[in-house]
């Protein structure tokens, strides 16, 4: 046998030989996601993602094997059901997928180190994340690096965002104007550019419960009993949570307040009043 005939027979055996077959695969999945529940009904973003990432699959001449996301996920955990719907079926599929497609590295995570942590997880699996608005090679070190720099600014711009919104709110309570969902027995009414809660008629059931209670020392059991002869059926446990809410005596306590009560100027008037 010859040298060059027997270094043929050997070759099978050269390592790297798998690498070159992997990148061949152009299989790939695209996920869109929005942050807003405004967001997804308006259908703002949706379209927009989905476009460049198809846009940019089809100038890649990658093999889309299926759509994810495209609706409304919160982004404070990975616990997302359609995220983990597609890491599901990105690892569990007969067809191999190379590729998750996303529109930029923030609309597939901004939890940082859980990001960094699937995204090897998912290299495991043969499968790497395609950002079309941040294009880097995480299959390179460098390119890698840049990929968990980003997913790092992702949840340090959230943050910031998260921040900022609850500086807003900590102001606007401190003022007395109430932030969030209303308590059970108000109404929100708008006067021009102001805004005000009005006890409601749940609310005046209510401040009977309160009367019951104050004046005639009745048990829980028989207000709820009263209550509902009158048309409102509440728990045991939602009935005592009302008891122990402030904002049923026209005081505001939010989380945003370290313990601090404020007087809320915007409630037209309190329920036990």
């Amino acid at each position: 046998m010859s040298k060059n005939n027997s270094f043929e027979v050997f070759e099978q055996f050269a390592k790297g030989q798998k690498k070159l077959e992997k990148s061949a695969n152009t299989n790939c999945v695209i996920y869109t996601r929005v942050s807003t529940k405004e967001q997804a009904e308006n259908n703002q973003s949706l379209e927009t993602q989905r476009k460049y990432c198809e846009n940019f699959a089809t100038k890649n001449n990658y093999s889309i094997l299926g759509y994810f996301g495209g609706t409304y996920e919160s982004a404070k955990t990975d616990e997302r059901t359609e995220f983990n719907r597609m890491l599901a079926a990105v690892k569990k599929t007969n067809q191999k997928i190379a590729y998750i497609i996303v529109y930029s590295v923030d609309r597939f995570s901004r939890s940082g180190a859980n990001a960094i942590y699937i995204a090897n997880e998912l290299k495991k699996h043969g499968v790497t994340i395609l950002s079309v608005t941040q294009l880097t090679d995480s299959t390179t070190a460098s390119g890698s690096l840049q990929q968990n720099i980003q997913f790092i600014f992702s949840q340090y711009d959230n943050d910031m965002r998260r921040e900022k919104c609850m500086s807003g709110t900590r102001e606007r309570l401190l003022k007395g104007q109430w932030c969030g969902q209303y308590p059970t027995g108000y109404k929100l009414v708008r006067e021009g550019k102001e805004e005000k809660l009005v006890v409601n008629e749940k609310g005046k059931l209510i401040r009977k419960a309160f009367l019951w209670k104050a004046e005639q020392g009745l048990s829980s059991a028989e207000i709820l009993s009263r209550l509902q002869s009158l048309g409102l059926k509440l728990h045991r446990q939602r009935l005592s949570e009302i008891f122990r809410n402030p904002f049923y005596c026209g005081l505001i306590s939010h989380r945003s307040l370290d313990g601090e009560l404020i007087e809320g100027w915007s409630l037209n008037t309190s329920i036990i009043q």
